[in-house]
C-alpha cells in the first residue's frame, strides 16, 4: 500500500511539471554583424533566413522550460562558422563559404527569463564563441544544416545556464 502510494505520489508531481516556455528573438544592428552575409545570393533574403532558422531553434529549446515562462533575446553580433573567400570563374567572380578550424562561429546576445506574471527570473549579456568545434568530424551533418554550429553553441548554452537541474 506504502508503495502504491508513492508512485501515485510521484506521477503526481511529474505530471505538475508542464513544460511550454515561449521565446521572443529580437535582432539589433544586423548592418553591423561580424560575419552574416551569404557566399551568393541576395543578402536580405538570406539574413532573413538565418535570422528564422535561429529563431526557430530558440524557441524550440524554450519549450523546455516551465509553462508560464518567456525568454526574450536580443543578437546584438553574429559571425557564422568560416569565413567568405573570393572565387574567381570565367566571367564573373563569386564567393564561398571556407570553413577552416580558426573560423569558429560567435554570437552575442542579451537575455531575460522572465515567469507568468513578467518577473525576471534570469537576465544577462553572451559573448558565446566555439572555438573548440570539429568541423572535419561533423563534416556530413554540417552539409545537411548551415547553421549546425550556431544551433550547437546555443543549445549548449541553453542547457548550462536556463535548464533546470533536477
Amino acid at each position: 500500500m506504502r508503495i502504491r502510494s508513492l508512485v501515485v505520489l510521484m506521477a503526481l508531481s511529474f505530471s505538475a511539471l508542464s513544460f511550454a516556455g515561449e521565446a521572443e528573438v529580437k535582432w539589433e544592428g544586423v548592418d553591423k554583424y561580424t560575419d552574416f552575409e551569404p557566399a551568393n545570393g541576395h543578402e536580405e533574403r538570406y539574413q532573413e533566413k538565418v535570422k528564422g532558422q535561429l529563431a526557430e531553434h530558440i524557441q524550440t529549446l524554450a519549450k523546455e522550460l516551465p509553462e508560464g515562462q518567456k525568454l526574450t533575446l536580443t543578437v546584438t553580433d553574429v559571425d557564422l562558422t568560416g569565413r567568405l573567400e573570393p572565387t574567381f570563374g570565367r566571367s564573373t567572380s563569386n564567393y564561398v563559404r571556407i570553413v577552416r578550424e580558426i573560423d569558429f562561429p560567435r554570437i552575442h546576445f542579451n537575455y531575460q527569463l522572465t515567469d507568468s506574471s513578467g518577473q525576471v527570473i534570469k537576465e544577462g549579456q553572451e559573448k558565446l564563441k566555439n572555438m573548440g568545434f570539429n568541423y572535419d568530424s561533423l563534416a556530413s551533418v554540417k552539409r545537411r544544416n548551415d547553421l549546425y554550429f550556431e544551433e550547437e553553441m546555443l543549445t549548449r548554452w541553453f542547457n548550462e545556464t536556463l535548464r533546470e537541474k533536477s
